[in-house]
């Protein structure tokens, strides 16, 4: 009895499966056969390549390129080797600034300034240092990039913070009339396997342009600049991200209305293998040649790096002994110019066609007259001071004249001085290597090197009451 119960609870459980399985039943499963791609004769779709540019042919143009590391750039050396490479073919020497307060010494010697995806602010000081490099025929290259920024998170609540480098930089672009805009550019249709990697095939006519036909960038910003030259566009489908939309009056790179500042919303394509896609090696040789092709002035606020040539000539007037004090004093000159390898050579005629140094007094002489006509000052050593331009009347004793005046065959330094005794020390406060005590105003200093007499200025005397003398109105130390 117990063995027919058993058998029929199997029956029943059994029997739903049953069921289960006849209702559903479909039949004998046949995989049908699924065909593959064609992986040996498949080929990929590739970015057109650049063609090198002939190395054989290149001009060594030389100059110092300094490159900004002090304002948490969003970059690392090696990503830009295509273009330091580049200009280390061309005779460059390159240098990283990485400490903060140190730009305005370098910027006297830099042929170019270039920045990198900054992410902190510039101080007011180094906009104001920049600008003047400018504006002295100095060039500034700036790269930003879309997918670079500095990313800030709250200690307590976790909140994530990107400041992108357009906020660091466009402050400083403010004064060359240029603004990166905090967008990137991206294209559907054509584009270098990605929405964001855009192509350019739009130039305006600019010697960075030449041999270009089509270039790619990877993550840019728009630039723009109402009185500059937009120099890279992509056709109608290129569009902001900020607006959905194509503007012909923003693109990947701008140069400023006087040709010395270049932006570029992008720096992937210095780097490899992007260095390599379309025409961005020509591209890449196009902004060396920038770099290195500028005029730079030198002022006199850049004291010591004044001169173009290794070889300063100093040429003491007549009105000037070489005392033991002297000679000591341009022995100190000559080893500090040293130090930026810089000869220093002493002559007994007036240079000509050179870098020069000249030494005189504010007696006048036949031979430092032809030095100081430019400045149209007159030396009379009857008068206890001299008028300058700017200046106003300088008092002789216990000040020196600083008087630079650049020139395309040399540029010429001149020195004067009461006495011997005060020229010497005028020498001395140079071999210091700075002119910053010196007061300054475009190419005249005055330098404080001893103590000044007072001179006297005719005046009206005023009206005293009855019984009282007549005060003569006070004058200005000299």
């Amino acid at each position: 009895m117990n063995r027919k119960w058993i058998w029929i609870a199997l029956v029943l459980f059994l029997l739903p499966i049953a069921a289960r399985a006849v209702w559903f039943y479909t039949g004998i499963p046949v995989r049908p056969q699924v065909k593959t791609p064609d992986y040996k004769d498949m080929t990929m779709p590739l970015a057109p390549l650049s063609t090198p540019q002939s190395q054989d042919k290149l001009t060594q143009l030389g100059g110092v390129v300094v490159f900004d590391g002090a304002h948490t750039n969003q970059y690392q050396p090696g990503e830009i080797q295509a273009l330091t490479d580049e200009l280390e073919r061309r005779g460059a020497s390159v240098e990283f600034d990485t400490v903060a307060g140190t730009l305005a010494n370098r910027l006297k010697y830099a042929s170019t300034y270039v920045i990198v995806s900054p992410s902190v602010g510039f101080s007011s000081d180094d906009i104001h240092s920049i600008t003047a490099f400018v504006k002295n025929g100095g060039r500034l290259l700036v790269f930003t990039d879309a997918t670079r920024g500095l990313l800030s998170v709250d200690y307590f609540t976790g909140a994530q913070t990107l400041f992108p480098d357009v906020n660091a930089i466009n402050p400083l672009l403010a004064s060359f009339d240029i603004t990166v805009n905090n967008d990137y550019l991206y294209n559907l249709t054509e584009n270098e396997g990605n929405f964001r990697n855009v192509y350019f095939d739009q130039f305006s006519k600019n010697e960075l342009t030449f041999g270009l036909k089509e270039v790619a960038f990877y993550g840019t910003h728009s630039v723009e600049s109402p009185s500059g030259q937009v120099l890279l566009l992509g056709d109608d489908k290129t569009l902001s991200s900020l607006t959905d939309a194509h503007s012909s009056a923003e693109g990947g790179a701008v140069l400023n209305s006087d040709g010395n500042v270049l932006v570029f919303g992008d720096f992937t394509f210095l780097s490899t293998p992007y260095n390599g896609v379309a025409d961005n090696a020509t591209l890449i040789a196009n902004i060396a040649d920038f770099v290195l092709g500028g005029t730079r002035q030198h002022m006199l606020a850049d004291f010591p790096y004044i001169f173009n040539s290794k070889s300063v000539q100093v040429f003491p007037t007549s009105n000037i002994q070489m005392t033991a004090e002297m000679v000591g004093a341009l022995g100190g000159l000559q080893a500090a110019l040293k130090t930026i390898n810089t000869d220093v050579q002493v002559t007994d005629s007036a240079p000509v066609h050179s870098d020069a140094i000249i030494l005189g007094t504010f007696t006048s002489s036949d031979d430092l007259l032809p030095f100081i006509k430019p400045f149209g000052i007159s030396l009379d050593k009857s008068s206890d001071y001299v008028e300058l331009p700017h200046f106003g009347k300088v008092g002789t004793t216990g000040n020196g004249l600083l008087l630079f005046q650049p020139n395309q065959s040399g540029n010429t330094l001149i020195l004067l001085a009461d006495t011997d005794t005060d020229l010497t020390t005028l020498l001395t406060t140079l071999s210091s290597g700075s002119i910053s005590g010196c007061i300054l105003q475009d190419n005249m200093g005055i330098c404080s090197i001893g103590s000044g007499s007072s001179f006297s200025v005719e005046s009206t005397p005023e009206a005293t009451p009855s019984g009282s003398g007549t005060t003569p109105t006070p004058t200005p130390a000299g």
